[in-house]
């Protein structure tokens, strides 16, 4: 009898020990969606997306991982799908044998895979994640139910996405800039046409329209030396002709152009870089990573974040193309000094608002929320190309050195940096107030 029960006691001990191992595999983390954020960063260098279309390849990725999270972890995420413009809420499609983290990177990756050119990156991503989890000894069945997961959430999510207007804006006619003086004309060195002229048709994420920051009005157009108009431009000469060392470097870590020419003769090379919501989302990555923060906390920043920057996008192109302002360095060639050339490359699309402004504001606006608005980090994004890491005090300092960058590299009037700046914090605001209720 003694036997019988150390018998039973041992089968139960064994039965245990299984039921742990099966249940208490090794998670997936916030290592490894760094590593998806990391990868669909490198992606959108490698296609040579624009800041608007980029802000759209990075959102909507970090929307499906999130939602995936989310719908296993409902206490520990706010639920976003139903807060969303013209999203229906997740269905509740079969738990059963699906791993929450596994699925959620492959969602990602699935989606990533629809709104990139380089597909096999997404493919090769998927595959990873795969591999990882036989590692992990999850099993065959775990797995699969996983990418079954993943798929589903995706098929939900890939209508919405589709119905962006991302699809019929590449249809528009051809934006022509109006050869009038006081309006956004093509810019030296490349005289590119104008860019995402557009892009205020796409569908906001969370705002009510593009049309919902009022922008200070500008000064009259005049070209007289006592006019307000001139004064505002020469504020920018003045500036670039006063430039330190430490200034100069500012500019440049913060350019973010993911198509930058160089010219050489009759040769010119283009230098894909990160673009500026890349470049904050890849500040995220390294906070997470230095505090370890939690896959909950990481996912919220990651997509909170970038649907900020995407409709702080939308606003911004909506007021660039609706005051249409001639840029700092088509004025100054004109009427001040024909020789003068912006220290970093004028962007092809008219000044007033700053995209980078409103962008960095609407991410340290978001970020304030979640990691505190006297979070010091520091930032090693531009290393890949021989700048040193620029360490800042908060969220807040950072955003507003990204604003000066832009009229120290001469590319924006002061009141277009500070505008943009505003803007930026108006619609975290909005994103903020609307996704944490």
């Amino acid at each position: 009898m003694r036997i019988l029960v150390s018998i039973s006691l041992l089968c139960l001990v064994l039965v245990s020990c299984n039921d742990n191992n099966s249940t208490n595999l090794e998670k997936f983390d916030t290592s490894d969606l760094n590593y998806a954020n990391r990868t669909l960063l490198e992606v959108a260098m490698e296609d040579a997306f624009p800041p608007p279309v980029a802000s759209r390849v990075y959102v909507y990725p970090h929307i499906a991982h999130y939602i995936t999270l989310q719908s296993f972890y409902p206490d520990s995420l706010p639920k976003i799908d139903n807060k969303l413009n013209k999203l229906s809420p997740l269905p509740e499609f079969d738990k059963q044998n699906v791993n929450p983290e596994l699925a959620s990177l492959l969602a990602f990756s699935k989606i990533g895979k629809k709104v990139v050119f380089s597909e096999f990156y997404l493919d090769e991503l998927a595959a990873h994640f795969k591999n990882e989890a036989v590692l992990k000894n999850y099993s065959e069945e775990t797995i699969q139910a996983s990418d079954e997961y993943a798929e589903k959430v995706s098929g939900h999510l890939l209508p919405w996405i589709n119905s962006d207007q991302y699809i019929e804006t590449r249809t528009f006619d051809r934006f022509t800039s109006t050869k009038d003086p006081e309006n956004w004309r093509e810019t030296p060195p490349d005289y590119m046409e104008a860019l995402e002229p557009f892009w205020d048709n796409i569908r906001p994420l969370v705002i009510d329209s593009a049309s919902v920051f009022e922008a200070k009005v500008l000064p009259k157009y005049e070209t007289t030396e006592d006019s307000e108009f001139f004064k505002m431009v020469y504020e920018v000469y003045e500036e670039s002709k006063n430039l330190d060392s430490s200034k100069v470097n500012t500019a440049w870590f913060w350019d973010d152009n993911p198509n930058t020419t160089l010219h050489k003769g009759h040769m010119m090379v283009v230098v894909h870089k990160i673009s500026p919501p890349g470049h904050w989302l890849n500040i995220i990555h390294q906070i997470t990573e230095k505090e370890k923060s939690s896959l909950f906390t990481t996912s919220k920043a990651y997509t909170f974040t970038a649907t900020a920057m995407f409709d702080a996008i939308i606003s911004c192109w909506h007021e660039k193309f609706k005051t249409d302002l001639v840029r700092p360095i088509t004025y100054i060639q004109e009427f001040i000094d024909v020789e003068w050339r912006s220290v970093i490359q004028t962007p092809p699309f008219p000044e007033y608002t700053s995209g980078h402004s409103a962008i960095s504001a609407s991410a340290a606006g978001i970020l304030n929320t979640i990691f505190g608005k006297d979070f010091e980090f520091s930032d090693n994004t531009q290393k890949l190309f021989d700048m040193e890491e620029r360490s800042f005090k908060s969220f807040d300092e950072a955003a507003w050195e990204v604003s000066l960058s832009r009229f120290y590299g001469g590319i924006h009037y002061m009141i277009g940096v500070e505008e943009g700046n505003r803007q930026g914090y108006f619609i975290a605001g909005l994103v903020s107030d609307a996704l944490s209720e």
